[in-house]
């Protein structure tokens, strides 16, 4: 299935997949990040909804692969397809088998992206213009 995913989606795409790379992030990375999300003008929920449909799909292998997964970055084609393939539709999303897989597709980010998120909704309240 191909999908076109607004600028904004593939941005997000791109700075949310950085979690998925074989490096250790500190908070530096996580604030990088989540300015790079706050730059794409969504919503926390429509983050949330990229990084458990499309993201985490299609990128979790990378942190469970021997000897090592992708560490310098992504490819931005190569993820787009690999997003395209793997997505979950909003349909999958709620029965229950689904929301086990997105909770192991997670595992090894998530306390990471609540890191990012709480970066993204501090710096939301705080800024003069939202």
């Amino acid at each position: 299935m191909n999908h076109t995913d607004s600028p904004a989606d593939r941005a997000a795409q791109l700075a949310i997949a950085r979690l998925f790379l074989d490096t250790e992030l500190d908070d530096l990375d996580l604030k990088a990040i989540a300015n790079d999300l706050r730059a794409t003008g969504l919503q926390p929920s429509d983050l949330q909804r990229i990084y458990e449909t499309q993201v985490a799909p299609a990128c979790w292998r990378n942190l469970r692969a021997v000897p090592g997964g992708a560490w310098a970055g992504f490819d931005e084609a190569a993820l787009t397809d690999a997003i395209n393939r793997h997505r979950v539709t909003e349909s999958q999303a709620g029965g229950f088998l689904q929301r086990l897989r997105m909770r192991r597709w997670t595992a090894d980010t998530r306390d990471q992206w609540t890191r990012v998120l709480q970066f993204v909704e501090t710096d939301l309240q705080l800024s003069p213009d939202k």
